[in-house]
Protein backbone atom coordinates (compact mmCIF):
# COMPACT_ATOMS: atom_id res chain seq x y z
CA UNK A 1 0.00 0.00 0.00
CA UNK A 2 1.63 3.39 -0.97
CA UNK A 3 1.80 6.07 1.63
CA UNK A 4 -0.72 8.74 1.83
CA UNK A 5 0.80 12.17 1.44
CA UNK A 6 1.62 13.55 5.01
CA UNK A 7 -0.84 15.87 6.32
CA UNK A 8 -1.81 18.01 9.51
CA UNK A 9 -4.73 16.88 10.87
CA UNK A 10 -6.32 19.29 13.50
CA UNK A 11 -7.54 19.03 17.15
CA UNK A 12 -11.20 18.18 15.92
CA UNK A 13 -9.64 15.24 14.19
CA UNK A 14 -8.41 13.86 17.51
CA UNK A 15 -11.60 14.40 18.59
CA UNK A 16 -12.90 12.25 15.79
CA UNK A 17 -11.02 9.61 16.52
CA UNK A 18 -11.48 9.41 19.96
CA UNK A 19 -15.43 9.48 19.57
CA UNK A 20 -15.21 7.28 16.94
CA UNK A 21 -13.06 4.68 18.82
CA UNK A 22 -15.37 4.83 21.91
CA UNK A 23 -18.86 4.15 19.89
CA UNK A 24 -17.43 1.34 18.15
CA UNK A 25 -15.84 -0.09 21.42
CA UNK A 26 -19.36 0.50 23.36
CA UNK A 27 -21.42 -0.56 20.25
CA UNK A 28 -19.23 -4.58 20.07
CA UNK A 29 -19.21 -4.38 23.87
CA UNK A 30 -23.22 -4.37 23.77
CA UNK A 31 -23.87 -7.05 20.84
CA UNK A 32 -20.87 -9.25 22.92
CA UNK A 33 -23.27 -8.49 25.86
CA UNK A 34 -26.05 -9.09 24.19
CA UNK A 35 -25.29 -12.66 23.10
CA UNK A 36 -23.67 -13.99 25.87
CA UNK A 37 -26.82 -13.40 28.08
CA UNK A 38 -29.12 -10.70 27.06
CA UNK A 39 -31.16 -11.08 30.20
CA UNK A 40 -27.90 -11.10 32.57
CA UNK A 41 -26.16 -8.11 31.11
CA UNK A 42 -29.36 -5.94 29.74
CA UNK A 43 -27.64 -2.83 31.91
CA UNK A 44 -24.86 -3.07 29.87
CA UNK A 45 -26.58 -3.61 26.20
CA UNK A 46 -28.36 -0.76 27.20
CA UNK A 47 -25.75 1.75 28.40
CA UNK A 48 -23.71 0.29 25.69
CA UNK A 49 -26.27 1.23 22.53
CA UNK A 50 -26.88 4.71 24.22
CA UNK A 51 -22.94 5.58 24.15
CA UNK A 52 -21.98 4.14 20.60
CA UNK A 53 -25.03 6.46 19.60
CA UNK A 54 -23.92 9.67 21.77
CA UNK A 55 -20.23 9.69 20.60
CA UNK A 56 -21.20 8.76 17.22
CA UNK A 57 -23.63 11.83 16.24
CA UNK A 58 -20.70 14.14 16.61
CA UNK A 59 -18.12 12.42 13.90
CA UNK A 60 -19.87 13.59 10.75
CA UNK A 61 -20.14 16.95 11.85
CA UNK A 62 -16.82 16.83 13.14
CA UNK A 63 -15.58 15.66 8.95
CA UNK A 64 -18.14 18.12 7.92
CA UNK A 65 -16.22 20.97 9.65
CA UNK A 66 -12.79 19.36 9.04
CA UNK A 67 -13.36 19.42 5.01
CA UNK A 68 -15.02 23.04 4.83
CA UNK A 69 -17.74 22.08 2.25
CA UNK A 70 -20.35 19.94 3.24
CA UNK A 71 -20.26 18.31 -0.34
CA UNK A 72 -16.70 16.92 -0.04
CA UNK A 73 -18.28 14.75 2.51
CA UNK A 74 -20.66 13.26 -0.06
CA UNK A 75 -18.23 13.28 -2.66
CA UNK A 76 -16.32 10.68 -0.45
CA UNK A 77 -19.47 8.42 -0.61
CA UNK A 78 -20.06 8.85 -4.34
CA UNK A 79 -17.44 6.32 -4.72
CA UNK A 80 -15.88 2.98 -2.68
CA UNK A 81 -12.61 2.26 -3.05
CA UNK A 82 -10.70 -0.52 -0.82
CA UNK A 83 -7.53 0.36 -1.44
CA UNK A 84 -7.97 3.47 0.15
CA UNK A 85 -7.86 3.89 3.84
CA UNK A 86 -10.12 7.37 3.20
CA UNK A 87 -12.31 5.67 1.18
CA UNK A 88 -12.85 2.76 3.38
CA UNK A 89 -13.18 4.74 6.89
CA UNK A 90 -16.34 7.02 5.17
CA UNK A 91 -17.90 4.18 4.46
CA UNK A 92 -17.30 2.39 7.03
CA UNK A 93 -18.32 5.02 9.12
CA UNK A 94 -21.73 5.37 7.07
CA UNK A 95 -22.68 1.77 7.81
CA UNK A 96 -22.01 1.66 10.71
CA UNK A 97 -23.66 4.68 11.72
CA UNK A 98 -27.07 3.33 10.48
CA UNK A 99 -26.50 0.22 13.03
CA UNK A 100 -25.81 2.75 15.57
CA UNK A 101 -29.00 4.77 15.25
CA UNK A 102 -30.83 1.59 14.84
CA UNK A 103 -29.75 -0.36 17.72
CA UNK A 104 -30.04 2.75 20.08
CA UNK A 105 -33.49 3.15 18.37
CA UNK A 106 -34.72 -0.89 19.36
CA UNK A 107 -33.14 0.01 22.59
CA UNK A 108 -35.44 2.82 23.16
CA UNK A 109 -38.83 0.94 21.92
CA UNK A 110 -38.19 -1.64 24.54
CA UNK A 111 -37.55 0.86 27.53
CA UNK A 112 -40.98 2.59 26.29
CA UNK A 113 -43.28 0.01 25.58
CA UNK A 114 -41.77 -3.29 27.18
CA UNK A 115 -41.33 -4.62 23.74
CA UNK A 116 -38.57 -7.51 23.56
CA UNK A 117 -36.37 -6.43 20.36
CA UNK A 118 -33.95 -8.57 21.43
CA UNK A 119 -33.55 -10.65 17.92
CA UNK A 120 -33.66 -7.27 15.99
CA UNK A 121 -31.37 -6.17 18.32
CA UNK A 122 -29.15 -9.31 17.61
CA UNK A 123 -29.27 -9.20 14.08
CA UNK A 124 -27.78 -5.23 13.29
CA UNK A 125 -25.81 -5.60 16.25
CA UNK A 126 -23.66 -8.57 14.69
CA UNK A 127 -23.93 -6.35 11.65
CA UNK A 128 -22.59 -3.43 13.32
CA UNK A 129 -20.16 -5.03 15.39
CA UNK A 130 -17.94 -6.00 12.43
CA UNK A 131 -18.34 -1.66 11.16
CA UNK A 132 -17.62 -0.76 14.82
CA UNK A 133 -14.30 -2.93 15.27
CA UNK A 134 -13.47 -1.09 12.01
CA UNK A 135 -13.97 2.13 13.06
CA UNK A 136 -12.30 2.03 15.83
CA UNK A 137 -8.88 0.56 14.53
CA UNK A 138 -8.80 2.00 11.00
CA UNK A 139 -7.56 5.51 12.25
CA UNK A 140 -4.27 3.89 13.51
CA UNK A 141 -4.00 1.75 10.15
CA UNK A 142 -4.79 5.10 8.55
CA UNK A 143 -1.93 7.10 10.12
CA UNK A 144 0.11 4.24 9.64
CA UNK A 145 -0.37 4.36 5.74
CA UNK A 146 0.87 8.16 6.27
CA UNK A 147 4.64 9.32 5.46
CA UNK A 148 4.99 10.34 9.01
CA UNK A 149 8.46 8.53 10.65
CA UNK A 150 6.29 8.08 13.89
CA UNK A 151 3.16 6.56 12.49
CA UNK A 152 4.90 4.66 9.28
CA UNK A 153 6.77 2.51 12.15
CA UNK A 154 4.77 2.20 14.35
CA UNK A 155 3.43 -0.89 13.52
CA UNK A 156 0.87 -1.40 16.55
CA UNK A 157 -1.27 1.56 15.96
CA UNK A 158 -4.22 0.22 15.18
CA UNK A 159 -3.83 -2.24 17.75
CA UNK A 160 -3.49 0.76 20.28
CA UNK A 161 -5.99 2.69 19.07
CA UNK A 162 -8.52 -0.32 19.23
CA UNK A 163 -7.75 -1.03 22.99
CA UNK A 164 -8.34 2.67 23.49
CA UNK A 165 -11.71 2.18 21.85
CA UNK A 166 -12.27 -0.46 24.17
CA UNK A 167 -11.09 0.76 27.32
CA UNK A 168 -12.90 4.14 26.66
CA UNK A 169 -15.92 2.37 25.68
CA UNK A 170 -15.78 0.35 29.01
CA UNK A 171 -15.38 2.89 31.08
CA UNK A 172 -18.27 4.91 29.89
CA UNK A 173 -20.58 2.33 30.25
CA UNK A 174 -19.58 1.52 33.87
CA UNK A 175 -19.39 5.65 34.76
CA UNK A 176 -22.92 5.66 33.43
CA UNK A 177 -24.50 2.75 35.30
CA UNK A 178 -22.35 3.80 38.43
CA UNK A 179 -24.36 7.00 38.24
CA UNK A 180 -27.43 5.26 37.69
CA UNK A 181 -26.98 3.42 40.83
CA UNK A 182 -26.06 0.27 39.06
CA UNK A 183 -22.86 -0.57 40.20
CA UNK A 184 -23.80 -3.09 41.74
CA UNK A 185 -25.21 -5.80 39.50
CA UNK A 186 -23.82 -8.65 37.50
CA UNK A 187 -22.86 -6.64 34.38
CA UNK A 188 -21.59 -3.58 36.30
CA UNK A 189 -18.85 -5.92 37.62
CA UNK A 190 -17.64 -7.72 34.17
CA UNK A 191 -17.75 -3.94 32.43
CA UNK A 192 -15.37 -3.15 35.73
CA UNK A 193 -13.27 -6.37 34.78
CA UNK A 194 -13.21 -5.35 31.26
CA UNK A 195 -12.16 -2.02 31.80
CA UNK A 196 -8.88 -3.56 33.73
CA UNK A 197 -8.46 -5.76 31.04
CA UNK A 198 -8.32 -3.53 28.36
CA UNK A 199 -6.27 -1.36 30.15
CA UNK A 200 -3.53 -3.90 30.31
CA UNK A 201 -3.89 -4.45 26.61
CA UNK A 202 -3.82 -0.56 25.79
CA UNK A 203 -0.32 -0.66 27.72
CA UNK A 204 0.68 -3.32 26.19
CA UNK A 205 0.04 -1.90 22.74
CA UNK A 206 1.85 1.66 23.69
CA UNK A 207 4.80 -0.64 24.61
CA UNK A 208 5.24 -2.61 21.53
CA UNK A 209 4.30 0.82 19.50
CA UNK A 210 7.29 2.30 20.96
CA UNK A 211 9.27 -0.64 19.95
CA UNK A 212 8.57 -1.29 16.99
CA UNK A 213 9.42 2.98 16.46
CA UNK A 214 12.46 1.93 18.20
CA UNK A 215 13.14 -0.93 16.04
CA UNK A 216 12.77 0.73 12.41
CA UNK A 217 16.77 2.19 12.94
CA UNK A 218 16.41 4.97 10.80
CA UNK A 219 17.29 8.71 12.31
CA UNK A 220 13.99 10.21 11.44
CA UNK A 221 12.17 7.36 13.66
CA UNK A 222 14.93 8.28 16.00
CA UNK A 223 14.26 11.90 15.84
CA UNK A 224 10.46 11.53 15.59
CA UNK A 225 10.14 9.48 18.78
CA UNK A 226 12.54 11.25 20.98
CA UNK A 227 9.42 14.32 21.07
CA UNK A 228 7.09 11.67 22.14
CA UNK A 229 9.33 10.43 24.94
CA UNK A 230 11.91 13.22 26.00
CA UNK A 231 10.98 15.86 23.97
CA UNK A 232 8.03 18.55 24.18
CA UNK A 233 5.57 15.89 24.22
CA UNK A 234 7.07 14.11 26.97
CA UNK A 235 4.66 15.66 30.47
CA UNK A 236 1.70 14.74 27.99
CA UNK A 237 2.79 11.22 27.07
CA UNK A 238 4.34 10.52 30.67
CA UNK A 239 2.11 12.78 32.95
CA UNK A 240 -1.19 12.25 31.51
CA UNK A 241 -1.20 9.61 29.10
CA UNK A 242 0.96 6.44 30.95
CA UNK A 243 0.55 7.52 34.71
CA UNK A 244 -2.84 9.52 35.01
CA UNK A 245 -4.51 7.84 32.58
CA UNK A 246 -3.43 4.45 32.20
CA UNK A 247 -1.11 3.64 35.59
CA UNK A 248 -3.80 4.90 38.36
CA UNK A 249 -7.14 3.75 36.87
CA UNK A 250 -5.40 -0.19 36.57
CA UNK A 251 -4.85 0.73 40.37
CA UNK A 252 -7.87 1.95 41.04
CA UNK A 253 -9.53 -0.18 38.62
CA UNK A 254 -8.20 -3.51 40.52
CA UNK A 255 -8.72 -1.79 44.22
CA UNK A 256 -12.51 -1.65 43.24
CA UNK A 257 -12.53 -5.25 42.38
CA UNK A 258 -11.60 -6.43 45.54
CA UNK A 259 -13.38 -3.75 47.65
CA UNK A 260 -16.16 -2.24 44.96
CA UNK A 261 -16.56 1.77 45.57
CA UNK A 262 -19.23 4.03 44.05
CA UNK A 263 -16.38 6.72 44.07
CA UNK A 264 -13.36 4.67 43.18
CA UNK A 265 -15.71 3.25 40.04
CA UNK A 266 -16.53 6.47 39.16
CA UNK A 267 -12.98 8.29 39.08
CA UNK A 268 -11.27 4.97 37.87
CA UNK A 269 -13.70 5.65 34.46
CA UNK A 270 -13.21 9.44 34.21
CA UNK A 271 -9.26 8.76 34.60
CA UNK A 272 -9.32 5.84 31.72
CA UNK A 273 -11.35 8.35 29.44
CA UNK A 274 -9.29 11.27 30.15
CA UNK A 275 -6.23 9.10 29.53
CA UNK A 276 -7.30 7.41 26.22
CA UNK A 277 -7.78 10.70 24.55
CA UNK A 278 -4.84 11.77 25.80
CA UNK A 279 -2.99 8.85 24.33
CA UNK A 280 -4.53 9.16 20.76
CA UNK A 281 -4.07 13.07 20.95
CA UNK A 282 0.09 12.50 22.37
CA UNK A 283 0.68 10.52 19.48
CA UNK A 284 -1.11 12.28 16.32
CA UNK A 285 0.83 15.63 18.09
CA UNK A 286 4.67 14.12 18.36
CA UNK A 287 3.98 12.41 14.83
CA UNK A 288 3.05 15.75 13.42
CA UNK A 289 5.75 17.97 14.94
Amino acid sequence: MSLLQSSHWPFLIDVYFFLGGLAGGAFVIATVAGLVGSRLYRDVVRAGYYVALLALIPCPLILIVDLGVPGRFLNMMKTFNPQSPMSMGSWALAVFGLCVGLAALFTLIEDLQRKNLSNQKLIVGVIGGVFGFFVAAYPGVLLGATARPLWTNGHALGALFLAVGASTAAAAIALILTLAGRAAGEGATAIRRMTVLALLIQALSIVVFIVAVQGAGSAASDRALALLLSGPFKMTFWVGAIIVGTVVPLLLGLADLKRPSLALSAVTALLVLVGGFLVKYVVMAAGQA
